[in-house]
C-alpha cells in the first residue's frame, strides 16, 4: 500500500505555488501592483516617438520671406521719393494731352487751384489770335517771342508775343493794374535776373495775381502766397510740359526789347 507523502513536504510544495502566483517573493508583503497592493508607478521621461520636434527649417524660410518682401517695399518707397524730389517734390499726376509735346505733369496735382488746359494749337501766325484763357496759357501765336530772360515788364504787352514765350517754358507773371507797390515788389523779385521768367500788368485781368506756364494756370491774391513759388518750380522750363524745350538756349529776344513798343494788347510784333 503506498505511503502518502510527509506533511512537510506537501506543505513545502504549497508554499512555492503561492510564491509563484505571488510573483516569486517569499516573504509575506505584497508587492507593488499586486491585488490588494498599491499601483505601480512608473518614472517620468519623453518618448522619443512622441517628442515634439521644433520646425526650424520653415521658420528659417518665413523669416527669409518677410526679409525679401521688406526689402522691395524698401526700394519701392525710396524709388517713389527719389522721383518725387526730381519733380519738385510732388507726386500726382493731372490732366492729359495727346500731343507728343506735351505729357501729363507730376507735380502741378499738389499746388491747389492749378488748372489745365490741353492745348494742341502752336503755329505761328500773324495778327490777333483769340484765346481761351485770360490771360493766355498756349495756342497760336506771332514769331516773335517776348524776352523771357527775366524781363520785368512797366506795360502790357502782346498775347501773341507773351504766348510764343511760354512755348518756350517761360512763367509769365501778370497782376491787375493798381495792385501795391509792395506786392509788384515781392513778385519782381522772383522774376529779376531768372531765366524764363517774364512779368507785366494785364489790363482786364480778374484776379490780382495769376501765373501762366503752357497749358497750365494759377490765380492768388497775395504775392506772398507759397503757391506761386510752387507753380515755379513745378513748370518753369519743365522737359516735359515744354513744347520748345531745348537745353543751352536761352529765353532772350533782343529784337523785341528793341521793338518794345510796338507789342501792345491786340498789336503784337509779327517780324
Amino acid at each position: 500500500m503506498a505511503q502518502r507523502g510527509s506533511p512537510q513536504k506537501s506543505s513545502a510544495k504549497a508554499a512555492q505555488k503561492a510564491t509563484a502566483k505571488l510573483g516569486g517573493t517569499t516573504s509575506g508583503a505584497l508587492r507593488p501592483g499586486a491585488a490588494g497592493g498599491r499601483p505601480p508607478v512608473k518614472k517620468p521621461g519623453r518618448s522619443i516617438v512622441n517628442q515634439r520636434q521644433t520646425p526650424w527649417g520653415l521658420i528659417v524660410t518665413a523669416i527669409v520671406i518677410v526679409l525679401f518682401a521688406g526689402g522691395i517695399v524698401a526700394a519701392v518707397v525710396v524709388t517713389h521719393k527719389s522721383k518725387a524730389a526730381a519733380n519738385g517734390g510732388c507726386s500726382q499726376m493731372i490732366g492729359s494731352n495727346s500731343t507728343s509735346y506735351l505729357n501729363e505733369l507730376k507735380c502741378a496735382a499738389d499746388i491747389q487751384g492749378v488748372k489745365f488746359q490741353a492745348i494742341s494749337d502752336r503755329q505761328h501766325v500773324n495778327g490777333v489770335v483769340q484765346y481761351s484763357a485770360t490771360p493766355p496759357i498756349g495756342g497760336n501765336h506771332s514769331p516773335v517771342w517776348a524776352d523771357c530772360n527775366g524781363h520785368v515788364y512797366t506795360s502790357a504787352i502782346a498775347n501773341e508775343n507773351a504766348v510764343h514765350m511760354l512755348e518756350h517754358g517761360a512763367v509769365w507773371i501778370t497782376y491787375k493794374p493798381g495792385l501795391d507797390t509792395s506786392q509788384i515788389s515781392t513778385l519782381s523779385s522772383l522774376v529779376i535776373g531768372n531765366d524764363r521768367m517774364a512779368m507785366s500788368p494785364y489790363p482786364g485781368q480778374t484776379a490780382n495775381i495769376s501765373l501762366q506756364a503752357w497749358g497750365y494756370q494759377l490765380q492768388v491774391d497775395n504775392a506772398s502766397d507759397p503757391r506761386i513759388q510752387k507753380f515755379i518750380t513745378a513748370l518753369r522750363y519743365n522737359a516735359k510740359t515744354t513744347p520748345e524745350y531745348s537745353p543751352g538756349v536761352v529765353c532772350s529776344d533782343p529784337y523785341f526789347l528793341q521793338n518794345l513798343s510796338k507789342s501792345t494788347p491786340g498789336h503784337p510784333i509779327d517780324s
